[in-house]
């Protein structure tokens, strides 16, 4: 295999890992949301042995945006369940009570992809809660969770005003500053590499 080729392999490469990186990038909303739907499938499943008939008080903490945001998590996990949000009633079966909820979205650096030579963010996302679930008539637990998962990954610094969502406080976080290698290093070293790529091609196709 000549020259030429392992160029076009190279460029094939590079294009391919950008395409590819560019689809699977996710929001911090959404990845929010898996975390959130990954939490509740334990308590789905004991809504299931519990039955639909029950009437379930669902109480949270006031006041937190982090709150709202489950009560509507809530809502459409559980729409067909017969759950009552921050209410007392007589009909109450059960009690659920989540507490002390924090989504935070960390930021943790900068750096600079060593092939693409792209500015990339590193990227923490955390959700955390309490859940207990007790009998109303006897005050028993009958199901309780202490809910804590980070997701990691990173993302293309363009790509930041995609990953946010301005409408969450939560959802969004500021950026970590640059270290000088990454800054001034890096760069030089891609802008070096490409130059030698560049004069690479016009030899190979001289020839």
């Amino acid at each position: 295999m000549n020259l030429k080729y392992l160029f076009c392999i190279f460029l094939l490469i590079i294009l391919r890992g950008t395409s590819y990186s560019q689809e699977s990038l996710s929001s911090n909303i959404n990845i929010i949301d898996r975390l959130i739907d990954e939490s509740l499938t334990s308590l789905n499943n004991k809504f299931l042995i519990l039955g639909k008939d029950n009437f379930y008080e669902v109480i949270l903490d006031d006041g937190k945006p982090e709150s709202t945001y489950l009560t509507e998590s809530l809502r459409r996990k559980f729409f067909d369940y017969k759950l009552i949000f921050n209410e007392e009633s007589d009909s109450i079966d059960y009690k659920l009570v989540i507490s002390a909820p924090v989504f935070n979205v960390r930021y943790k650096r900068i750096f600079t992809d060593k092939i693409l030579g792209t500015k990339k963010v590193e990227r923490e996302v955390t959700v955390t809660y309490n859940v207990e679930l007790t009998d109303k008539k006897n005050s028993a637990v009958v199901y309780n969770q202490n809910f804590d998962r980070k997701f990691k990954d990173s993302f293309d610094l363009d790509k930041l005003n995609f990953v946010e969502d301005r409408r969450y406080t939560f959802s969004h976080s500021g950026l970590p500053e640059e270290n000088t290698l990454n800054q001034i290093l890096f760069p030089a070293i891609i802008i070096t590499a490409s130059a030698a790529a560049i004069i690479l091609f016009f030899i190979i196709r001289s020839k």
